[in-house]
């Protein structure tokens, strides 16, 4: 039952996002950032929507867009920003909703304390990311809705909600729930506004342009399926479903732990929130777990609303002071056990275990040359300088999607490089092949043809670097390597610049 929200509890909440504001910019990144932060920053520059595609946020890209032109000065810094902005509204928006949902002052601050370090809140809002967008505005619907008893409500909810989906549409398990709270036979009121707040997505029937990124023409409905088939296996069910306890469990730490079993008896959401919650987190187990650490903020933030749990102050301080810790020791510790790349993609001058399990993304102290800060830093500057140095003039540079987005990003934002033809994801395309090796050899000789040539990395699963040099002459620099024709009169192989 709603309960209305006072002028204390909007201060209250004020205080809260001046808090976790202050954090999230004090800890966020200061340049280019690996994969998805660079494209979708290439995407609000552009100005690319209205798009179907799930995976360009056309609703994300619209509010970008704004703030680019808004703010000025470094649009890579300006979107990191953004992240950070959306990020500290959600936990203010997270502290109202709880007290509009149960009247309870101390769950409602618990409920923030814990969102504001929890891993995939926090590690959202420190870079170009659309997760805390989408949180934030599906709060919002909320919020105005059940703090709210006046007719305009559902127009603003609706486009606060349509423009939430239009940011991730794994927003839904959030909305859903909040709608039937508010009065599912009434719902069809916010159908207008979210036709208002979907349209980045929907307008996308009557035609998109092509990625900036890619060139490709990736807007239209088709690549619903194409995500399902590239991102979804539910073979990697049973195996997912326990990576994504250990990271809801990780980002709650035992503080918040300890207080969600204390209240496991309390009031809680019901099927309204269970039936969502329990539907994402199958999806989750299935999804490809690169992208776990931070799609559980839905899945978190549902829980922390759904069953708001109740610390004192001293224990809210005690949840944020030993997630910090957490979040520094058990990085350290993988690192110096030799396990820092956890498994996954490997990519120069990243620290796999702080850049996904340690949501600081970097410290004032790091600029003036404190050591232990570098390893905070996702190192996509120094990549892309050091690619620099290695690429001739007018080179083409075969890259995947994760070095790929940086470089094309550097270029436009920032005139790096612009003799580079870059070609952000020829390996991504040739690893889709029925055979990845022939491919990546077929378009390094197409390019080779026309122009000097640098594979972007030397990750062999990627770039199959010992089977192409039985075809290609190559020569490793800082990162990546140059690749020419073989000598016929001698064996090829690797070597060093």
């Amino acid at each position: 039952m709603a309960v209305g929200i006072t002028r204390a509890d909007v201060r209250s909440a004020g205080l809260w996002c001046v808090g976790a504001l202050a954090l999230y910019l004090a800890t966020g990144a200061r340049g280019l950032v690996w994969a998805d932060s660079s494209k979708l920053t290439l995407y609000a520059l552009s100005g690319y929507f209205p798009s179907l595609n799930p995976g360009d946020h056309a609703g994300w890209t619209v509010l970008a867009w704004g703030w680019l032109r808004l703010l000025g000065g470094d649009p890579v810094v300006a979107a990191h920003r953004l992240s950070a902005v959306f990020g500290a509204l959600a936990v203010a928006l997270a502290m109202l909703l709880t007290v509009a949902r149960t009247g309870d002052r101390e769950r409602a601050h618990t409920t923030a304390a814990l969102l504001l370090v929890a891993l995939p809140m926090w590690w959202a809002a420190t870079v170009t990311e659309t997760y805390t967008a989408a949180v934030a505005l599906a709060l919002l619907g909320g919020v105005v809705l059940l703090g709210s008893g006046r007719g305009w409500r559902w127009w603003v909810a609706g486009v606060a909600w349509g423009l939430a989906l239009a940011c991730h549409a794994m927003a839904i398990v959030l909305i859903l729930p909040l709608a039937w709270e508010a009065g599912w036979r009434a719902a069809w009121r916010l159908l207008p506004g979210a036709a208002v707040g979907a349209a980045p997505v929907w307008l996308a029937l009557f035609g998109g342009g092509p990625d900036p990124l890619t060139s490709f023409a990736a807007s239209g409905p088709a690549t619903w399926r194409w995500h399902w088939e590239a991102f979804v296996a539910f073979a990697r069910a049973p195996r997912g479903l326990a990576v994504l306890a250990a990271i809801v469990a990780y980002s709650l730490g035992p503080v918040g732990l300890v207080a969600w079993w204390q209240g496991r008896r309390a009031p809680r959401g019901g099927f309204a929130w269970g039936v969502p919650l329990a539907a994402l987190a199958v999806l989750l187990a299935t999804y490809a777990p690169y992208r776990l650490h931070v799609m559980a903020i839905f899945l978190i933030a549902g829980a922390l609303i759904a069953l708001p749990v109740r610390l004192g102050a001293a224990g809210r301080a005690a949840a944020v002071v030993v997630q910090i810790l957490i979040y520094l020791a058990v990085p350290a510790v993988v690192t110096l056990a030799g396990r820092q790349d956890l498994g996954v993609r490997v990519l120069p001058y990243r620290n796999n275990a702080f850049y996904f399990l340690c949501p600081l993304k970097g410290l004032p102290a790091a600029a003036a040359g404190w050591k232990p800060a570098a390893l905070l830093d996702p190192g996509t500057e120094r990549y892309v300088a050091a690619l620099g140095e290695c690429a001739p003039p007018n080179a083409a540079v075969v890259a995947d999607f994760n070095p790929g987005a940086p470089l094309r990003l550097a270029q436009v934002a920032r005139n790096w490089r612009p003799d580079l033809e870059v070609c952000p994801v020829a390996v991504d395309v040739a690893l889709g092949s029925r055979d990845p090796v022939a491919a990546l050899a077929a378009e390094i000789r197409r390019e080779l043809a026309t122009r000097p040539v640098v594979l972007a990395d030397t990750y062999e699963p990627y770039y199959h670097l010992r089977a192409l040099a039985a075809t290609f002459e190559l020569r490793a620099c800082m990162v990546g390597a140059r690749a020419a024709a073989a000598d016929a009169r001698a064996t090829p192989r690797p070597t060093p610049d």
